[in-house]
């Protein structure tokens, strides 16, 4: 079975971001067939399931993308649609095809204009910040929420407060996501922020959502927050995010290339096979081992209950053995000191492992 579905509509992008884990995936545009192909796949056994639309950047592929909510829509299959973009290319029009299509939208920005412009930029080095506030705004125009994924880096991981301020600039951003640099494509050569500093940005960035929350009336859900109520209330299970290690995901390439996870795309260890043929369960099983094997390090610590297990491609990538990726696990901590502080202590009965997490 298939719960998380990810096509890659093309691997072509029209910024140049320092960090792309992306970088090396096929430029090729996926066709209508492909895709439509891969969602039937994922709808076979009548289950709900998430459909994200990514790439490189997947607006440049819009017209295949909106035949696929069109078969999606029209035939009643159970997707759960999403859009992971920068935004820049957003037209009045895309968005209220995006609207009428009920895709939610996830925008890629990292922090206020001269911290995002460093390391999110044009092929010619200008910023890019400019483009994806006028997409954003096109959202905004058709009374559409949106959720903002923030790369944390070494680069903007001391101004992440910045983040939430840009957040109440646009006024219909609703969540905010940390996804911390992967080692990947380009990501390899960007420096990686450390554990301290992670924790040090993250909770700035949390107090500014409160203090701001208190003047506007209005507030903003954190990701890494929201997993932590989830995982506290028994509603999931440990790495229950890691579709991949569950042998519930398919990433699907351009050319129609079957993978485990975004992130080990392109990388034959991790391949499940191919649209035309199917997913190969055995590689599947396979796979999924792998995963969990190399991740049995977090069922360990003392943190695992609230934290539910790192992610594995950014371990794998970073190279870290048989312990955990220092930068995530203090992430992981932050958001659980906060969860228990403002939320959960007392009312579940949690003491803080704040300290607790040695991984």
């Amino acid at each position: 079975m298939v719960r998380m579905l990810i096509l890659s509509l093309t691997g072509a992008c029209n910024f140049a971001c320092k960090y792309c884990y992306a970088h090396e995936h096929p430029p090729e545009r996926m066709d209508a067939a492909t895709g439509i192909a891969a969602v039937e796949m994922a709808a076979a056994d009548g289950q709900a399931f998430i459909l994200q639309f990514t790439g490189g950047e997947p607006l440049l592929n819009f017209p295949v993308m909106q035949e696929i909510i069109r078969h999606v829509r029209e035939n009643g299959l159970p997707a759960i649609l999403q859009l992971q973009t920068n935004a820049s290319l957003l037209t009045r029009e895309m968005a209220a095809v995006l609207k009428a299509g009920q895709v939610g939208i996830g925008i890629s920005l990292d922090g206020r204009p001269d911290v995002n412009d460093r390391q999110r930029c044009l092929p010619d080095g200008q910023g890019t910040c400019r483009q994806i506030l006028q997409g954003a705004g096109q959202l905004a125009a058709q009374g559409m929420a949106a959720g903002i994924t923030c790369v944390v880096t070494n680069e903007n991981v001391k101004n992440l407060a910045g983040i939430v301020e840009m957040a109440y600039y646009l006024g219909n951003v609703r969540r905010i996501g940390f996804d911390l640099l992967r080692a990947q494509g380009k990501g390899g050569a960007v420096t990686p922020p450390s554990s301290a500093a992670v924790w040090q940005g993250v909770k700035e960035a949390l107090e500014t959502a409160e203090r701001m929350a208190k003047q506007t009336g209005i507030s903003l859900l954190f990701s890494q927050v929201e997993r932590v109520d989830t995982l506290s209330r028994k509603q999931m299970p440990g790495f229950g995010h890691c579709h991949a290690m569950n042998g519930e995901a398919a990433f699907v390439d351009a050319q129609g290339n079957l993978y485990a996870c975004a992130s080990l795309a392109g990388n034959p260890d991790f391949c499940l096979g191919h649209v035309t043929t199917g997913l190969d369960k055995v590689r599947q099983k396979k796979v999924a081992s792998l995963i969990q094997e190399g991740m049995s390090f977090c069922r360990h610590c003392p943190s695992f209950s609230l934290c539910g297990g790192a992610c594995f491609a950014r371990w794998y990538g970073a190279g870290c053995g048989n312990q955990g990726y220092a930068a995530e696990c203090a992430l992981k901590q932050v958001a659980i000191e906060w969860y228990l502080e403002h939320q959960g202590k007392g009312k579940n009965g949690h003491e803080s492992c704040v300290t607790a997490c040695r991984c």
